[in-house]
C-alpha cells in the first residue's frame, strides 16, 4: 500500500469527518425559537456603542426600537465620534433612547471596551445585551434570545450573526466566519462546563444576565483585550454560568468590514486573538490545516494542467466544496461563493500569520481613526 494512497484516503475520511462536524455542530448551535413574552418579562438594557457611526446606527436604532420585547430600555454611547452620529440618533430616536457622552479613554482600555463599560454602568436592566451600532435585529431577536437563557439557564448567550457584504470582496471573504464556526472547531466544547477554557462569542449581539457580566468582572476585568467578545465569554463560563450560543444568521445582520482593505485590517486585528495569542495554535492553523484544505486544489490544478486528475482528488475536491456548500447555507452567505473557497482560506491563513507577525514585532493596528496594538500587554 503506497504512501500516495494513504494520503488519499486520508484526506477522504478526514474531509468526511469534516462533514459530520458541521452537521454536529448544526445541531448543537441550532437557532433560537421565537418566544412571546408578557408584561412580567425582565427588563433588557439594549447597549450600543457607536463611534463615526452615522451612516450606519439609524437602522441598528430603528430595527432596536422595533422589538417584540415588552421590556426594553435602549441607550446609546457617543464615543468621541466626529461626524453626524448623535444627531442621527435623535432624529430617528428621538426621546425612546438614552444618549450618553463617553468619558475620555483611559490607559489601559481598548475604545470598546471603554464604551460598553460605561453602557453597563448606566443600565438599569436585569439583562444587558450589547448591539454594535452597524448592526440589525429582526423583530423577535431579543424575544428569543432571552428565552434560550431562560430555558438553558445561561449567563451569556450570543447569536452567530450574518454579514452584510456591500462588496464582492466581502461576498468571497467573509463566509469564513460561519465555515470557521461549523466546519473547524466542535462548537459543542463551548457549551460543556467541563471545557472552562473553551468559549466564543460575537460582538454584535451579545446578551448577558447583569449577575454573570459582574462575577465574570464585566469589561473591567479585560479592558486591555481586543477580542473582547471572545474574552468576555471566557470569563463568564470561568465564573461558573453556562454560556451558549446560537445560529442567528435569520436573526442578526451586521456589517463587518466593507472594503478590501477593511477586511485585511480587521482580520489582521483579530486573527491572533481569536487563537488566544497561542503561536502554536497559529502554527498549527497556518502551517498544518491551511495546506490540508488547500492541497486538493492545488492537485486539482496540477492535474488540469497536465491532463491527468486522480479519481482520489476530485473527491476531495468535491467533499470539500459540499462541506462549503452547507456552511454557506448555514450562514446564509451567497451559493457561488463557493467557486472562490480557496481563495477565502488562503486570505485567511495570511491574515492570521500577518496578525501574528504584527502582534510578535509589537506593531499596530489603526481601527475607527485609533491606534490599536496587537498586543495587549502593549496597550498604555
Amino acid at each position: 500500500m503506497s504512501l500516495d494512497f494513504l494520503m488519499d484516503w486520508g484526506l477522504i475520511w478526514l474531509f468526511l469527518g469534516q462533514l459530520l462536524l458541521i452537521l454536529w455542530n448544526e445541531r448543537a448551535l441550532g437557532r433560537p425559537l421565537p418566544r412571546l413574552w408578557g408584561k412580567g418579562a425582565p427588563l433588557v438594557s439594549l447597549l450600543v456603542p457607536a463611534r463615526n457611526e452615522e451612516k450606519t446606527i439609524g437602522a441598528c436604532l430603528r430595527s432596536l426600537l422595533a422589538q417584540d420585547y415588552p421590556n426594553l430600555e435602549v441607550l446609546v454611547l457617543d464615543d468621541g465620534s466626529g461626524d453626524g452620529t448623535v444627531a442621527e440618533v435623535r432624529r430617528v430616536a428621538g426621546s425612546r433612547v438614552r444618549v450618553l457622552n463617553g468619558a475620555p479613554l483611559p490607559p489601559g482600555w481598548t475604545g470598546k471596551n471603554w464604551a460598553c463599560h460605561q453602557l453597563s454602568q448606566a443600565a438599569r436592566g436585569d439583562l444587558l445585551c450589547f448591539v454594535d451600532s452597524d448592526t440589525t435585529l429582526a423583530r423577535d431577536t431579543v424575544s428569543a434570545a432571552v428565552g434560550m437563557m431562560e430555558e438553558e439557564g445561561a449567563g451569556l448567550v450570543s447569536l452567530v450573526p450574518r454579514a452584510r457584504r456591500g462588496s464582492v470582496g466581502g461576498r468571497v471573504l467573509l463566509p469564513m466566519v460561519p465555515h470557521a464556526m461549523f466546519a473547524l472547531f466542535p462548537m459543542a466544547l463551548v457549551h460543556r462546563p467541563t471545557h472552562p477554557g473553551i468559549a466564543v462569542a460575537f460582538g454584535p449581539f451579545l446578551l448577558l444576565a447583569r449577575e454573570a457580566y459582574d462575577a465574570a468582572g464585566g469589561h473591567a476585568a479585560r479592558a486591555h483585550s481586543i477580542v473582547d467578545d471572545v474574552e468576555l465569554s471566557r470569563a463568564v463560563k470561568a465564573a461558573g454560568y453556562p454560556v451558549r450560543l446560537a445560529n442567528g444568521s435569520d436573526l442578526v445582520e451586521t456589517r463587518w468590514y466593507e472594503s478590501l482593505g477593511d477586511i485585511w485590517r480587521g482580520f489582521s486585528k483579530n486573527a491572533y486573538g481569536g487563537v488566544g495569542y497561542n503561536p502554536w495554535m497559529a502554527a498549527v492553523v497556518v502551517l498544518g490545516l491551511m495546506p490540508v484544505l488547500l492541497l486538493p486544489f492545488f492537485r486539482l490544478g496540477l492535474g488540469i494542467v497536465g491532463g491527468d486528475i486522480p479519481a482520489a482528488v476530485l473527491w476531495q475536491v468535491a467533499l470539500l466544496l459540499a462541506n462549503r456548500l452547507l456552511t454557506s447555507h448555514l450562514g446564509r452567505d451567497p451559493l457561488w461563493s463557493t467557486l472562490f473557497h480557496p481563495v477565502m482560506v488562503a486570505f485567511w491563513g495570511l491574515a492570521l500569520a500577518w496578525s501574528a507577525m504584527l502582534s510578535a514585532t509589537h506593531r499596530s493596528v489603526v481601527w475607527r481613526d485609533r491606534e490599536v496594538p496587537t498586543r495587549p500587554q502593549e496597550l498604555p
